[in-house]
């Protein structure tokens, strides 16, 4: 129980900081809408003028219609991306305003700072979703298929591999004291190998191997074959529980590293150090 009052309590902290400091809204609003253009342009112009590769891209990814496609690819990214940054730079947040040492002082576990960290970053990843549908349906005209609870199981079963990641970041920030290019290294690692805006199909098989080490390149065929194709659920149990499972690995490796660095802080007493 006492657990539970920590996380609820550092989750109330950091969504009095999100509703109090609106700059995050702007983003909110305009990254859905000009995120998937560059790609949706080129889609346009390999197509060519007589829309001719349309039919190959039928061929590789099972559908003509690429606008749908690439735009699930880039929600599903973007959603990635958001919560890895702001979960994986929780702590160095901290430690720039000067409470992190405060709060390591407090006789809590620390790791239930960062799963109350996280529950606000679930909600601002959900809060984009949303917005980003409904800007792809009015604005885009896109349709999506199948409905709001088989959307919703598949973003959740990447959750545990979100966070197993922003674990690892939050370690980085402990020891190293910054974690910015390992979040870069992997969120572009994530849009080159996770098949964003083409098919895995078409890369070498070797970059496909890679692709199969993230939980959300299971997660991305999924939701594509769901809310682009139109298929029901039962037809992607398999990539939604291997996605699962890989998810839960990097949850457990993220946990193990955690509480390493987080000894080792303690060990060197390095933790106010910047």
């Amino acid at each position: 129980m006492n657990r539970i009052r920590t996380i609820l309590a550092v989750g109330r902290k950091e969504f009095t900081e999100v509703t109090r400091y609106k700059d995050w809204i702007p983003g909110l609003i305009i990254w859905p809408l000009m995120f998937p253009i560059i790609y949706i342009l080129s889609a346009v112009g390999l197509a060519g003028p007589d829309k001719g590769g349309l039919n190959t891209f039928k061929e590789i990814a099972g559908t003509t219609n690429y606008t749908a496609f690439i735009a699930v690819g880039v929600m599903v990214y973007m959603w990635v991306n958001t919560m890895m940054w702001t979960f994986g730079t929780f702590l160095r947040q901290e430690q720039r305003r000067g409470t992190l040492e405060s709060l390591w002082l407090c006789p809590i576990r620390k790791i239930d700072i960062l799963i109350g960290g996280a529950l606000v970053n679930i909600f601002i990843g959900f809060t984009y979703i949303f917005v980003s549908m409904v800007e792809y349906s009015f604005i885009y005209r896109m349709s999506f298929s199948g409905n709001l609870l088989e959307w919703l199981a598949i973003f959740l079963v990447m959750i545990p591999g979100v966070i197993g990641f922003g674990m690892i970041f939050a370690s980085l920030v402990l020891w190293l004291k910054d974690s910015n290019i390992a979040v870069q290294l992997v969120r572009g690692l994530v849009m080159i190998l996770c098949g964003i805006s083409f098919p895995i199909s078409v890369m070498p098989e070797w970059m496909q191997a890679l692709s199969k080490v993230f939980p959300f390149t299971y997660g991305i065929e999924a939701a594509r074959r769901v809310m682009v194709e139109g298929e029901g659920i039962n037809s992607v149990l398999s990539q939604i529980i291997t996605c699962l499972i890989v998810s839960l690995i990097y949850l457990i490796i993220g946990r193990l590293v955690f509480v390493l660095v987080e000894r080792k802080v303690k060990m060197e007493g390095s933790l106010e150090r910047f």
